[in-house]
């Protein structure tokens, strides 16, 4: 299982612990917050780490795997994008900078570790695969 101990970005390993608290102390709004921060930290110091959704309702994956941006390591089963259904809504529109927006203030637990678990992951898959 991860670890936020395997984090060796000191800032989002920082973040990390403090959503993991947050999480574990049941304040899950913090939670979403701090993850928010590391997923916006780590975008912006690895753009390529940007999962863009791959498909629409019906539709078929591409061949090659979908559409991440800049690859982000997307294989069969890989990362999905951002969870934006769970109350904070990724966007990136054509030459803005990426943005996370909240859509509501209460999350659930499972919203929560929904993020905090997604955050992680893209995280510590950055680390094990060099900027593209």
């Amino acid at each position: 299982m991860a670890s936020v101990a395997e984090v060796t970005n000191d800032e989002l390993r920082r973040l990390l612990e403090l959503a993991e608290g947050a999480l574990d102390s049941g304040d899950y709004v913090v939670t979403v917050h701090h993850c928010a921060d590391a997923f916006s930290r780590l975008i912006a110091e690895r753009p390529d780490m940007i999962i863009a959704p791959r498909f629409g309702p019906g539709a078929l994956p591409q061949s090659g795997g979908g559409g991440p941006v800049g690859g982000g390591g997307l294989v069969m089963g890989g990362p999905r994008p951002w969870p934006s259904d769970h109350g904070v809504r990724f966007t990136m529109e054509d030459g803005q900078q990426p943005t996370l927006t909240f859509a509501k203030e209460r999350f659930t637990l499972s919203e929560a570790a929904t993020y905090f678990e997604y955050t992680l992951d893209m995280v510590l898959r950055a680390q094990r695969r060099p900027p593209t």
